[in-house]
């Protein structure tokens, strides 16, 4: 593909081997296997512009084994992918700068020939392979199969299914890890609990996600926010250097209280990532009523830079950051109210 601007960066001898990503005035580095980021910015940075999406978040197909109400997917959408098909998408997205691909679905351990996929990403692309999973198809045959060729694998937590098996069986083959769970007023009260019983399975990295929906029972007060952010903080603090808590963007503003890696920044959905669903097109994220379809990686780079503005646009479903109060305004009636 030739020199790139971000190719003629000098950076310090350590972090030369980390795959180069060009953000606006600034360059990150990153490593596929361990997950080492590092952000590097200053003159000699000055006018590099982000050309590609720097992680697809694959939908590799729409089927499921588990049918939970606050799923965010189209439950009517066509599972149209091959394994084939889907190598060569991310092969070309690879070769044209992008970083990372994060597998979902539906389910992604439900796609027929998944490990086959990996292990070929891995071996013939420089891609990062993470998989997001709910954990249930997550046998000790199935953590052998992935383990050489990903960089990290995510459970989401659900309350009716037992993820202690699946923790157990990464942990002994000491796969990296880390747990994604949603935040719901019933649940605040639980975050400390939840977060050291994780601990004590292993687990180092814990994503505690806000809800995006039409339920207004799953979304958390002013007060309830403030609370989560307070708990987050003491947690940690508590844990630091132990175990890593982490908080969605879709938190936003009301995060506020809790220190940020990188400072605020905007949603970086649509530009930085973006969502390539199961039937075939390409959204800013998993939330976003907007999508397009595309044929190939040079066509979904084509959306992705002509549609810039659908693709920054607010979500529709109330939770999303980019709009105004949340999206929230119709709800906020109808919302718990804390104390």
């Amino acid at each position: 593909m030739g020199e790139r601007p971000e190719d003629r960066v000098e950076v310090p001898a350590a972090l030369a081997s980390m795959r180069r990503y060009a953000l606006d005035d600034a360059l990150l580095l990153f490593d596929r296997r361990t997950g080492l980021t590092a952000v590097c910015d200053g003159p000699e940075t000055r006018g590099l512009r982000v050309r590609t999406p720097r992680v697809v978040q694959f939908a590799i197909t729409n089927a499921c084994n588990l049918a939970c109400a606050f799923c965010s997917r189209d439950a009517a959408a066509a599972s149209g992918w091959t394994a084939a098909d889907a190598f060569a998408l991310l092969r070309d997205l690879a070769a044209r700068g992008t970083l990372e691909v994060a597998f979902g679905g539906g389910e992604p351990l439900a796609f027929k020939g998944f490990a086959g996929l990996v292990q070929r990403l891995s071996e013939e692309t420089p891609l990062a392979v993470s998989v997001t999973t709910n954990g249930a198809l997550l046998s000790a045959a199935a953590v052998d199969a992935l383990a050489p060729f990903v960089g990290q694998v995510r459970v989401s937590v659900y309350d009716d299914v037992d993820h202690r098996p699946a923790l157990a069986a990464l942990a002994a083959r000491s796969v990296r890890f880390g747990v994604n769970w949603l935040v719901t007023p019933a649940r605040l009260d639980a975050v400390e609990a939840f977060a050291l019983g994780l601990y004590d399975l292993g687990c180092r990295d814990l994503l505690l996600l806000s809800y995006n929906g039409h339920d207004r029972a799953l979304h958390l007060s002013r007060d309830d926010s403030d609370a989560l952010a307070r708990r987050v903080r003491g947690l940690a603090l508590a844990l630091r250097g132990r175990m890593t808590v982490k908080l969605d963007v879709c938190w936003g503003e009301r995060m506020e209280a809790v220190p940020q890696l990188f400072g605020a920044r905007a949603c970086a959905a649509g530009r930085e990532f973006v969502v390539v669903t199961s039937d075939r097109r390409v959204s800013a994220c998993s939330f976003h009523h907007r999508s397009f379809a595309f044929a190939d990686a040079d066509d979904l780079l084509r959306v992705w830079h002509d549609e810039r503005d659908a693709l920054a646009s607010p979500a529709e479903q109330p939770g999303c950051a980019r709009a105004a109060d949340y999206g929230l305004n119709a709800l906020r009636r109808s919302l718990p109210q804390s104390g």
